[in-house]
Protein backbone atom coordinates (compact mmCIF):
# COMPACT_ATOMS: atom_id res chain seq x y z
CA UNK A 1 0.00 0.00 0.00
CA UNK A 2 1.41 3.39 -0.97
CA UNK A 3 2.15 5.82 1.82
CA UNK A 4 -0.11 8.85 1.73
CA UNK A 5 1.01 12.41 2.24
CA UNK A 6 -1.01 12.48 5.42
CA UNK A 7 -2.39 9.79 7.71
CA UNK A 8 -6.06 10.13 6.74
CA UNK A 9 -8.46 10.20 9.61
CA UNK A 10 -12.24 10.13 9.58
CA UNK A 11 -13.52 13.71 9.63
CA UNK A 12 -15.81 15.10 12.30
CA UNK A 13 -19.18 15.95 10.77
CA UNK A 14 -20.83 19.00 12.32
CA UNK A 15 -24.62 19.29 12.30
CA UNK A 16 -27.22 21.44 13.98
CA UNK A 17 -28.10 19.94 17.37
CA UNK A 18 -31.81 20.57 16.74
CA UNK A 19 -31.87 19.09 13.22
CA UNK A 20 -33.70 15.76 13.35
CA UNK A 21 -32.28 14.80 9.94
CA UNK A 22 -28.70 15.55 11.05
CA UNK A 23 -27.74 17.13 7.75
CA UNK A 24 -23.98 17.82 7.57
CA UNK A 25 -23.07 21.50 7.69
CA UNK A 26 -19.30 21.52 8.20
CA UNK A 27 -16.45 19.01 8.31
CA UNK A 28 -13.52 19.12 10.71
CA UNK A 29 -10.18 17.34 10.70
CA UNK A 30 -10.35 14.46 13.15
CA UNK A 31 -6.84 15.25 14.36
CA UNK A 32 -6.50 19.04 14.70
CA UNK A 33 -10.11 20.19 14.38
CA UNK A 34 -9.54 22.47 11.36
CA UNK A 35 -12.97 23.37 9.93
CA UNK A 36 -13.79 22.92 6.23
CA UNK A 37 -16.96 24.45 4.80
CA UNK A 38 -18.69 23.29 1.61
CA UNK A 39 -19.80 26.87 0.99
CA UNK A 40 -16.38 27.90 -0.33
CA UNK A 41 -16.64 25.61 -3.36
CA UNK A 42 -18.23 26.91 -6.56
CA UNK A 43 -20.15 23.78 -7.52
CA UNK A 44 -23.40 22.04 -6.73
CA UNK A 45 -24.22 21.10 -3.14
CA UNK A 46 -23.33 17.42 -3.46
CA UNK A 47 -19.89 18.07 -4.95
CA UNK A 48 -19.21 20.85 -2.47
CA UNK A 49 -19.86 18.56 0.49
CA UNK A 50 -17.65 15.86 -1.05
CA UNK A 51 -14.82 18.38 -1.50
CA UNK A 52 -15.13 19.66 2.07
CA UNK A 53 -15.11 16.12 3.45
CA UNK A 54 -11.99 15.23 1.44
CA UNK A 55 -10.28 18.39 2.66
CA UNK A 56 -11.02 17.40 6.25
CA UNK A 57 -9.76 13.86 5.68
CA UNK A 58 -6.52 15.06 4.07
CA UNK A 59 -5.99 18.10 6.29
CA UNK A 60 -3.30 20.40 4.96
CA UNK A 61 -2.49 21.64 8.47
CA UNK A 62 -1.62 18.11 9.59
CA UNK A 63 0.11 17.10 6.38
CA UNK A 64 3.85 16.45 6.69
CA UNK A 65 4.54 16.37 2.94
CA UNK A 66 2.84 16.39 -0.44
CA UNK A 67 2.74 13.84 -3.21
CA UNK A 68 4.16 14.86 -6.57
CA UNK A 69 1.29 15.26 -9.01
CA UNK A 70 3.48 13.98 -11.86
CA UNK A 71 5.33 10.92 -10.55
CA UNK A 72 3.75 10.22 -7.15
CA UNK A 73 6.97 10.64 -5.16
CA UNK A 74 7.01 12.50 -1.86
CA UNK A 75 7.79 16.20 -2.06
CA UNK A 76 8.00 19.08 0.34
CA UNK A 77 4.81 20.50 1.76
CA UNK A 78 3.92 23.56 -0.26
CA UNK A 79 5.05 22.02 -3.57
CA UNK A 80 2.88 20.12 -6.04
CA UNK A 81 5.88 18.50 -7.74
CA UNK A 82 9.13 16.93 -6.55
CA UNK A 83 12.55 18.42 -7.27
CA UNK A 84 13.20 16.04 -10.16
CA UNK A 85 9.91 16.80 -11.91
CA UNK A 86 10.29 20.54 -11.35
CA UNK A 87 13.76 20.44 -12.94
CA UNK A 88 12.42 18.40 -15.83
CA UNK A 89 9.55 20.83 -16.37
CA UNK A 90 11.89 23.81 -16.16
CA UNK A 91 14.23 22.17 -18.66
CA UNK A 92 11.45 21.53 -21.17
CA UNK A 93 10.09 25.08 -20.90
CA UNK A 94 13.49 26.69 -21.49
CA UNK A 95 14.53 27.32 -25.10
CA UNK A 96 17.86 25.79 -26.11
CA UNK A 97 20.17 28.43 -27.57
CA UNK A 98 23.70 28.32 -29.05
CA UNK A 99 26.57 28.77 -26.64
CA UNK A 100 28.23 31.35 -28.89
CA UNK A 101 28.72 34.61 -27.03
CA UNK A 102 27.57 33.25 -23.68
CA UNK A 103 29.77 34.30 -20.77
CA UNK A 104 28.21 34.58 -17.32
CA UNK A 105 25.66 31.84 -16.63
CA UNK A 106 23.95 29.83 -13.92
CA UNK A 107 24.20 26.09 -13.27
CA UNK A 108 21.04 24.18 -14.13
CA UNK A 109 20.85 22.03 -11.02
CA UNK A 110 22.29 24.07 -8.18
CA UNK A 111 21.78 27.61 -9.45
CA UNK A 112 25.50 28.34 -8.98
CA UNK A 113 26.77 31.49 -10.71
CA UNK A 114 29.64 30.97 -13.16
CA UNK A 115 31.82 33.49 -14.93
CA UNK A 116 32.03 31.27 -18.00
CA UNK A 117 30.41 28.14 -19.48
CA UNK A 118 33.81 26.43 -19.20
CA UNK A 119 33.78 26.94 -15.42
CA UNK A 120 30.30 25.42 -15.27
CA UNK A 121 31.37 22.41 -17.31
CA UNK A 122 34.44 21.83 -15.17
CA UNK A 123 32.18 21.94 -12.10
CA UNK A 124 30.13 19.06 -13.52
CA UNK A 125 27.25 20.98 -15.09
CA UNK A 126 25.81 19.60 -18.33
CA UNK A 127 23.49 22.53 -18.98
CA UNK A 128 23.37 26.15 -17.88
CA UNK A 129 20.77 28.86 -17.81
CA UNK A 130 21.70 32.12 -19.46
CA UNK A 131 21.38 35.33 -17.50
CA UNK A 132 20.43 38.96 -17.83
CA UNK A 133 22.28 41.91 -16.37
CA UNK A 134 20.51 44.40 -14.11
CA UNK A 135 22.18 47.73 -13.38
CA UNK A 136 21.99 49.47 -10.04
CA UNK A 137 19.16 51.96 -10.19
CA UNK A 138 16.72 53.98 -8.15
CA UNK A 139 13.06 53.14 -8.72
CA UNK A 140 11.43 56.55 -9.04
CA UNK A 141 7.90 55.27 -8.39
CA UNK A 142 9.03 53.49 -5.24
CA UNK A 143 10.90 56.61 -4.15
CA UNK A 144 7.74 58.69 -4.59
CA UNK A 145 5.80 56.17 -2.52
CA UNK A 146 8.41 56.18 0.25
CA UNK A 147 8.24 59.96 0.45
CA UNK A 148 4.44 60.09 0.68
CA UNK A 149 3.62 56.94 2.69
CA UNK A 150 4.07 58.46 6.15
CA UNK A 151 1.96 61.53 5.42
CA UNK A 152 -1.75 62.33 5.22
CA UNK A 153 -4.05 60.47 2.82
CA UNK A 154 -4.19 63.32 0.32
CA UNK A 155 -0.41 63.75 0.14
CA UNK A 156 0.74 64.22 -3.45
CA UNK A 157 3.96 64.77 -5.35
CA UNK A 158 2.47 68.13 -6.31
CA UNK A 159 3.10 69.17 -2.70
CA UNK A 160 6.84 68.60 -3.10
CA UNK A 161 9.21 71.40 -3.93
CA UNK A 162 11.95 70.84 -6.53
CA UNK A 163 10.55 67.40 -7.38
CA UNK A 164 11.43 67.89 -11.04
CA UNK A 165 15.06 68.36 -10.00
CA UNK A 166 14.91 65.08 -8.08
CA UNK A 167 13.51 63.28 -11.14
CA UNK A 168 16.30 64.67 -13.30
CA UNK A 169 18.94 63.65 -10.74
CA UNK A 170 17.53 60.11 -10.45
CA UNK A 171 17.52 59.64 -14.22
CA UNK A 172 21.12 60.88 -14.45
CA UNK A 173 22.13 58.56 -11.62
CA UNK A 174 20.50 55.54 -13.28
CA UNK A 175 22.08 56.27 -16.65
CA UNK A 176 25.54 56.57 -15.08
CA UNK A 177 25.54 53.10 -13.50
CA UNK A 178 27.76 50.44 -15.04
CA UNK A 179 27.71 47.82 -12.26
CA UNK A 180 24.90 45.62 -11.04
CA UNK A 181 23.81 42.00 -10.77
CA UNK A 182 23.29 39.01 -13.02
CA UNK A 183 19.83 37.42 -12.84
CA UNK A 184 19.08 33.86 -13.84
CA UNK A 185 17.06 33.61 -17.06
CA UNK A 186 15.17 30.33 -16.96
CA UNK A 187 13.67 30.86 -20.39
CA UNK A 188 17.00 30.07 -22.13
CA UNK A 189 19.43 27.19 -21.65
CA UNK A 190 22.61 26.05 -23.35
CA UNK A 191 24.52 22.78 -23.28
CA UNK A 192 28.04 22.86 -21.84
CA UNK A 193 28.87 19.18 -21.32
CA UNK A 194 30.81 19.07 -24.59
CA UNK A 195 33.21 21.67 -23.21
CA UNK A 196 34.21 19.22 -20.50
CA UNK A 197 34.72 16.51 -23.12
CA UNK A 198 36.87 18.85 -25.20
CA UNK A 199 38.95 19.71 -22.14
CA UNK A 200 39.54 16.03 -21.43
CA UNK A 201 40.63 15.35 -25.01
CA UNK A 202 43.02 18.32 -24.99
CA UNK A 203 45.01 16.64 -22.18
CA UNK A 204 45.79 13.10 -23.42
CA UNK A 205 46.90 10.51 -20.94
CA UNK A 206 50.74 10.53 -20.99
CA UNK A 207 50.71 6.75 -20.50
CA UNK A 208 49.14 6.24 -23.94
Amino acid sequence: MNEKSNLSQAPIVLVRFDDPEKKPLLYACGKCGQIHSPRIYACNDTLAHEAARRAAEDCYTCRTHNTCQHCGAQCEKGWLACDKCRRSSSFEKAKEVPLDGVEECFGFDGGEFYRSPQDAAEDGEDWVYLCTFRHYSVDLERLEQDILDDHHDDASIHDLKAFDALVTAVKAFNEAQTSGSFDEDRTRRARVSHLRDEEDHSHPDPRD
